[in-house]
């Protein structure tokens, strides 16, 4: 087994390279992941899933919601923020002469915030919910027209 003693010069070359930025978001991510889960497994918070891509008109978010009634997905704008929150509710299981033996399918919480470029027209903004993907149609505010005032 090789040792190796860290110098200030071997530090100044981690740094140098790039590696801990990359380092930096791997530890970042790492830590969220562990924490996105609570304890309970009937009431977990998992991660939403998406795609965003940027149209003429604004903006189109894909996300996956699998096992979410449509009543129960939540969607705020605030400016270029966008929060969806969803929960996907547990289902008693009735079996008529058996037992259930092991159950992975059970009561999730989905969240994610994210912000956008540019703000949004929430009045004329879209959800649809179709076999478990949320589709947001998200237009950009019209930018508000530079006007001259005339000086008296």
């Amino acid at each position: 087994m090789a040792y190796s003693v860290t110098t200030p010069s071997n530090r100044v070359s981690l740094y140098s390279s790039g590696l801990e930025p990359v380092f930096g978001r791997l530890f970042d991510q790492a830590f969220r992941d562990f924490f996105a889960f609570s304890d309970n497994p009937d009431q977990s918070l998992k991660k939403l899933s998406m795609d965003v891509t940027e149209t003429d008109k604004g903006y189109l978010v894909h996300a996956d919601l699998p096992g979410v009634d449509k009543d129960a997905v939540k969607i705020q704008i605030d400016g270029a923020r966008v929060s969806i929150s969803a929960e996907s509710k547990k289902e008693d299981e009735k079996t008529e002469g058996g037992k259930v033996i092991y159950r992975e399918r059970s009561a999730s919480q989905f969240y994610r915030s994210f912000e956008l470029p540019a703000e949004i027209d929430s009045a004329t903004a879209e959800a649809k919910l179709e076999n478990g993907v949320l589709t947001l149609t998200l237009p950009r505010k019209a930018q508000a027209a530079v006007q001259q005032i005339a000086v008296k």
